[in-house]
């Protein structure tokens, strides 16, 4: 009896040795035969997995990968998209079928280790009244199972009171500024010659530089282009009149010529003022010092620098042309900024004690 048990006993063990581990990787080549991923938007720069409402169309590519040894059969994938979203579908080898929100991609025979890849273009809503989350869900078929796989994003909606306050904030800055220069008597500071040599050098870099920038295209660095030769311009200016408010009526001059020439926002006044009143106060707290040495003009090319750069990706990028900005590029565009400022402020210097022994 004890001999009956043990060779029972044998066999279970055998049995359940054998097929109870094809059984659980059986399971296992299910669940990962198929692999699905989105991305949204592809652009590098922006942020992952967040639209801005009010922005324009945002390219998405849903990959499906055969991560197993067999081909699959009938392969179909639906795409379900939140009805917050506009789904378009441009023209690509997936023979695909669209109804309202449901997305439907005839893929077919997947050979081992093959890849598909969708692509979508979305379009986030005009307006939404607070932050949604929503998902976007990709249920792809096959004759011996499927994948379901959600793709959470974020729809942020579009700071328009934000819009309104910057422009007010600006306005009442502005004429706060032109309240002071009237008090303490500051314009009256400003010669003939002075006003001549700002407006000069104001269509320099509101004119020329901003039309040589548009002809250039280096990439992530085009705000070198721009940049050197500003903080030149704006380091020869300082050292060339030497009045309180200089580098304020120098971007303003800049921002006013900008709006005739490119038709530039009002909304922007805060931002051209913003890197001239860093600069001017830094001179005042320098002793009044109007980039007589060289180490202020970097300071003051580099302060210039990171303030313009900070308020264009963290506030005016996403308000005025609903971009989001990734953090990373963010870092890389300030760490630019850095250098142009530096570089600028190294080579104005230099200028500016020319121009200043031409004036002489």
């Amino acid at each position: 009896m004890t001999c009956r048990f043990q060779i029972l006993l044998l066999l279970t063990l055998i049995f359940t040795g054998s097929v109870f581990p094809f059984t659980v990787s059986a399971d296992t080549d299910t669940d990962e035969v198929i692999l699905v991923h989105m991305e949204i938007p592809v652009d590098e720069d922006k942020a992952k997995n967040k639209l801005v409402a009010g922005s324009t169309w945002e390219r998405a590519t849903i990959t499906i990968t055969n991560t197993g040894n067999i081909t699959l059969s009938n392969v179909t994938s639906v795409i379900e998209t939140p009805e917050y979203l506009t789904i378009n579908i441009p023209t690509q080898p997936v023979s695909i079928e669209q109804t309202d929100q449901i997305t439907t991609a005839l893929i077919g025979d997947l050979k081992p280790h093959d890849t598909v890849t969708i692509v979508m273009d979305v379009k986030p809503p005009i307006s939404i009244e607070y932050k949604k989350n929503v998902d976007i869900e990709i249920i792809t078929t096959f004759d011996t199972g499927k994948n379901i796989y959600t793709h959470p994003i974020s729809i942020i909606p579009p700071p328009s009171m934000a819009s309104y306050l910057i422009i007010v904030l600006s306005f009442l800055i502005f004429f706060g500024i032109i309240i002071i220069g009237k008090r303490f008597g500051v314009l009256e500071l400003f010669t003939t010659i002075d006003l001549i040599t700002i407006a000069l050098i104001a269509a320099i870099i509101a004119v020329v530089l901003r039309y040589l920038s548009k002809m250039i295209n280096l990439g992530w660095f085009d705000g070198l282009v721009i940049a050197i030769p500003t903080v030149m311009l704006m380091i020869a200016t300082l050292r060339l009149v030497r009045k309180p408010g200089t580098a304020t009526l120098l971007f303003t001059v800049v921002l006013l010529i900008s709006m005739i020439i490119w038709g530039s926002h009002i909304m922007w006044l805060g931002f051209y003022l913003a890197e001239g009143v860093i600069v001017d106060l830094l001179v005042v707290i320098f002793k009044m010092d109007y980039a007589d040495k060289r180490s202020t003009a970097i300071i003051y090319g580099v302060a210039r620098g990171v303030t313009v750069t900070l308020l264009f990706y963290l506030l005016y990028a996403p308000i005025e042309w609903k971009i989001c900005y990734d953090m990373w590029y963010i870092y890389l565009q300030v760490a630019i900024a850095c250098v142009g400022g530096f570089i600028g402020g190294y080579l104005g210097y230099d200028t500016a004690n020319k121009m200043a022994g031409a004036k002489l």
